[in-house]
């Protein structure tokens, strides 16, 4: 076949485009990087702004760690009510008793700390403060969050 006057072309060599060019970037790679860069900062955003409402919980499942008095106690779970309700509301509970209505605990630590609130001897004994410990950081947990 080559006899008849066609020729091969030169395959040893043959003609390869250009290099492609990583650097710089077409637009479009900076504006996916900015998109994605938007979105991982909204997203920071959010778990901090939820890591920051939370910090009443971590405080009070620490504070809960602790052996308290009946007036601490109180003084704690008031706390913890008022990151859910409002301030008025709170404020208008004139007796403990009012206060522990809103509380999932046993009726005997209710009596126990409405009893002792405000009182010379107001500490709880070990076993009842374990156990208010145990009832209110289940409550703590039951909690929504803010």
């Amino acid at each position: 076949m080559l006899e008849k006057g066609f020729s091969v072309p030169a395959l040893l060599l043959p003609a390869l485009p250009q290099k492609i060019s990583w650097f710089p970037l077409p637009p479009g790679w900076f504006v996916l990087g900015g998109v994605l860069l938007l979105v991982l900062l909204v997203y920071l955003l959010f778990r901090f702004a939820r890591w920051r409402r939370n910090l009443w919980r971590r405080e009070a499942q620490a504070a809960l760690q602790q052996p308290h008095s009946a007036d601490s106690w109180l003084e704690l779970i008031k706390r913890i009510l008022l990151m859910h309700q409002a301030r008025s509301h709170i404020s208008h509970t004139l007796s403990p008793q009012q206060l522990l209505q809103q509380v999932e605990i046993d009726n005997d630590l209710r009596q126990q700390l409405s009893d002792k609130y405000c009182q010379p001897d107001n500490q709880l004994d070990p076993v009842q403060n374990a156990r208010l410990q145990s009832q209110l950081n289940t409550w703590l947990e039951k909690l929504p969050y803010v």
